[in-house]
This record gives C-alpha cells, sequence and structure tokens, in this order.
C-alpha cells in the first residue's frame, strides 16, 4: 500500500465539473509511485505540476474556481415556475448589515442513508476568509449554525503565532512534515487550527463511499481557493480502490481526519427537536495538524475545542530547532507490536521513532514497561485495598521512563486520589495541581476529572476520595469471633 498526494489543479477542474452535472468524476489513468513507508510521502499524478509546500502556497485564482456559490441553507430546488409576476419594483432599501446574512451555503447534491438527507454545506468567510464545510443533515445544519462560532458572517481568528515556531520540511522516509525553527517550551501553544471540512459521524458510518466522496468533493471545492488547495496537497494512505478523483479527496479525508464531538444547542426543559444531540460527534480534517507525523512518545499534545472549532496543539516537552514535530496517532501506552500493528493497517507505514527502533533488548524493557504501566493502571483504577500511593508513584516513574509526556497527567491524577485515599492532603493537592497543569493544556478545560482535581485542591478532606483506602482496609478486616 503506497501513500498517494499532491493533486494537480485537473482534480477541481473534474470534481467540480462532475458535482455540477451530478456524475463521477473521470475514471484516473494508471499511475504509479516508489514504495515509500510513511503516510506523509508524496506521489504526484502523471504531467501534474510540481505543488508547494503548504506553508508556502501560492495559488492564484483561476477560472476553476470560480464556481457558481451554493443555494441558501432551506433550498431544496427551484422556484416554482406558476408563481405570480413579481410585484412592481420598490424604493431600494439600505442593505442588511453584514452580520444579519446567512453566511453558509447549501451545495447541490444531497444524499441519503436510511431516513436521513445528508447535504454539503460552507462557509467561505468563516475564520476571516479561510472558510469551512460540513456534511450533516439540513436540521442539524440549521441547529449548529444557530451557535458560534457557525453563526457569525465574519468570526475572527484564533491569535496566531507570528511568524509560527516551524515550517515545512521534505523529511527521509515521511515525506512533508512539520520542523521547529525556534527553541519551544513545554507548554506553550504551538498551533490552534479550524477544519477545513467537518463530517457528521452518522454521514461518515451510514452513506456509501460513493455517495460520502461525491459529497466531500463538493465540500472541499466550495472553499476558497487556497484552503482547497491545501486540502487537496495532503497525503493519502494507500492506493487501492482509487479510481475516481472523488476517490482521491475521500481518501484524504480519512487517512487525516480526527474525531471531534461538538456540543449541541442548549434546548429548554420540555422542548424537543428532531436530530438533536447533547454531543455530536463529526470527524474533520484539520490543513495544518495533518502535517504532523507520528511518534510513539511525541512531542506535541492537541484536543479539539469545541467552542471555537479549532484543534489546539501544544508542546509537552522543550523542543529544540531543527527537531521534528509529532504527535501520536495510536494507544502509546501499548507495548511496540501492537502499536506497528495498528499502523500498517490504518496508515500503511511502519513507525521508526526511537522508542519503535531501539536495540532489541531495550525494545523488550520497553514493551515490560507498557504491560507493567496497564497492570497498574488496572489495579489502581478498581479501588480495591490492594492499591497503595506507592504503586501510584511507580506508574508515573513508568510513564516518565516511556517518555509519555502527553499521557502523564493521567499518572498525576492516580496519584492524587491515591495520596489523598490515605489521608495525605498535602501529597494529594500537590499532583492535583501536576494533573490540572498537564491536564488543561491536553484535554481542555471540559473534564469531569479537571472538576474532580479542582475540588480535591479546595478541600482535599471533602473530596470523595478522602481516606477511602482506609476505610476500605476497615471494612476488609475480619470480624472477631
Amino acid at each position: 500500500m503506497r501513500p498517494i498526494h499532491s493533486l494537480s489543479s485537473a482534480v477541481l477542474v473534474s470534481v467540480a465539473a462532475a458535482v455540477a452535472s451530478g456524475t463521477q468524476a473521470h475514471v484516473l489513468s494508471p499511475f504509479t509511485c516508489p514504495a515509500l513507508s510513511d503516510i506523509s510521502a508524496t506521489c504526484p499524478l502523471p504531467q501534474s505540476q510540481p505543488q508547494p509546500r503548504p506553508q508556502e502556497v501560492n495559488h492564484k485564482p483561476s477560472s476553476i474556481y470560480h464556481r457558481t456559490p451554493g443555494t441558501p441553507v432551506g433550498y431544496y430546488g427551484p422556484s416554482d415556475p406558476t408563481e405570480p409576476p413579481s410585484p412592481p419594483p420598490q424604493p431600494q432599501q439600505a442593505a442588511a448589515p453584514e452580520k444579519d446574512k446567512n453566511p453558509w451555503t447549501k451545495g447541490p447534491l444531497c444524499r441519503r442513508a436510511g431516513h436521513d438527507e445528508f447535504c454539503a454545506f460552507t462557509h467561505t468567510t468563516f475564520h476571516s476568509g479561510r472558510g469551512i464545510s460540513l456534511i450533516t443533515t439540513p436540521t442539524r445544519m440549521l441547529l449548529l449554525g444557530s451557535q458560534p462560532p457557525l453563526n457569525e458572517t465574519l468570526s475572527p481568528p484564533a491569535t496566531p503565532d507570528t511568524p509560527p515556531p516551524y515550517t515545512d520540511v521534505t523529511i527521509p522516509g515521511k515525506g512533508i512534515g512539520l520542523v521547529a525553527t525556534e527553541p519551544i517550551r513545554a507548554g506553550r501553544r504551538v498551533m490552534a487550527a479550524t477544519p477545513a471540512v467537518m463530517v457528521d459521524d452518522k454521514a461518515f458510518r451510514g452513506l456509501r463511499r460513493d455517495d460520502l466522496a461525491m459529497l466531500l468533493g463538493q465540500a472541499i471545492i466550495s472553499l476558497p481557493a487556497q484552503h482547497s488547495a491545501r486540502f487537496l496537497n495532503l497525503s493519502a494512505s494507500g492506493d487501492d480502490d482509487v479510481r475516481t478523483q472523488f476517490d482521491i479527496v475521500h481518501k484524504i479525508f480519512t487517512t487525516n481526519a480526527f474525531r471531534t464531538p461538538v456540543q449541541g444547542v442548549e434546548l429548554g426543559e420540555n422542548e424537543k427537536i428532531e436530530g438533536w444531540e447533547k454531543e455530536m460527534d463529526y470527524q474533520s480534517t484539520f490543513v495544518e495538524v495533518s502535517r504532523l507525523n507520528h511518534a510513539c512518545a511525541p512531542n506535541l499534545g492537541y484536543y479539539f475545542d469545541s467552542a471555537t472549532l479549532s484543534h489546539r496543539v501544544y508542546a509537552v516537552k522543550d523542543i529544540l530547532p531543527g527537531e521534528e514535530l509529532t504527535i501520536s496517532y495510536v494507544d502509546v501506552l501499548q507495548p511496540s507490536t501492537t502499536r506497528q500493528s495498528l499502523l500498517a493497517k490504518t496508515w500503511s507505514f511502519t513507525c521508526t521513532c526511537p522508542r519503535c527502533t531501539a536495540e532489541a533488548h531495550l525494545l523488550d524493557e520497553s514493551d515490560a514497561r507498557a504491560r507493567q504501566i496497564q497492570q497498574l493502571r488496572r489495579e489502581l483504577d478498581d479501588h480495591s485495598v490492594s492499591a497503595t500511593p506507592e504503586k501510584a508513584e511507580l506508574l508515573i516513574t513508568l510513564y516518565e521512563l516511556e517518555g509519555l509526556h502527553v499521557r502523564i497527567y493521567e499518572a498525576y491524577y492516580r496519584a492524587a486520589i491515591e495520596w489523598n485515599g490515605v489521608g495525605d492532603s498535602g501529597r494529594a493537592m500537590r499532583y492535583a495541581r501536576l494533573c490540572l497543569d498537564k491536564g488543561l493544556l491536553l484535554r481542555g478545560p471540559n473534564r469531569p476529572f479537571v472538576d474532580s482535581m479542582r475540588e480535591l485542591v479546595a478541600d482535599p478532606t471533602h473530596h470523595w476520595s478522602w481516606r477511602f483506602r482506609l476505610k476500605s482496609a476497615q471494612e476488609a478486616k475480619p470480624t472477631a469471633v
């Protein structure tokens, strides 16, 4: 399975023409690509012009981007030809303020999955002209589009780092990746990016592949030209079952998508709306975050902020200039063989990070630590009398030895609970503070464990865990005969 990448402007021409006609895109000509082992490698289509790297994109608008705008949300077909003539023209009124205009347009095609109809909606001025597309039902679109930030005509971007502390470079064996251009201290925000396209999880799982590919093609060509081109410049894992230009767009999306749960609109006590859910799952692709390659002990962590629809990426340790920026695509707590199997199956590459390529005896020791981490987590989480604060301290040590800074807040949380469980409020508050310090960066503020640690810091003796280990031990003592 080989990565495919670097689409020429001919792809947009083909997709745009097919969307306009409601047909599939042209079948691709056969092409070959050298055997490469990482999802970030490139493989240009034949006779295509070299593509600039994403940070250097300078695509000038051309006729292929001058498309007919989609119809407004809520429009389902042509106007009635039997309607009466228009009334005489009235005196021209002042244009409505920009903030009152509906910024969303609906594409010409929709596809069904069961009882649900899914369409592509685009907001071209979102994030100061960056743009965003959603594939969802008209009902959900109206719900989401009624709340910030999607209801804003000209929503401001998140404050960027200017210039960003990284650049994109070609990395041997990996293709294009991001490398630090300056020292980056642990805890610094590296990027905060909004999606190019978000797909309702019901559409992602329920639509036929060809139908989803058609809607994705429509969503991408409806974006502003630069954002559309940067999406098409991303990598896709494998070239199997690639028959049309829509298939390429589909593969790019599925290779680079992240789960991005979005909070639903708050409803009144007796208010009901069909299609409403408290939390709605979407799959989203971000053109900047997708440039980050994988490592099993990454130097970056991230979370999706539903309030701003942004993927927030932070450094989890100090990073030197010239060091590659990485995230993890899989569960880093698994042994190496499990991680490699998942990476090969899902993204068609073998990891070559230091944690996976250590000498055999060191790799065996790393895998033993990973297994012990899982065992300790099971013991600590069942709240049995066999667990102790010392085991929680050992868990922290194992995370550190494995370089798992991206997940260390989990170990701090368990240490805070265990020390509070034996009545040591001082140590409990120390680890609660460490958990909050890392957890807020890597998971965001709206998490149950964050609330729990704040409660513990405020008053350890009123936290649910206060002296619970001692109470359990007392209850477990045999009754005297």
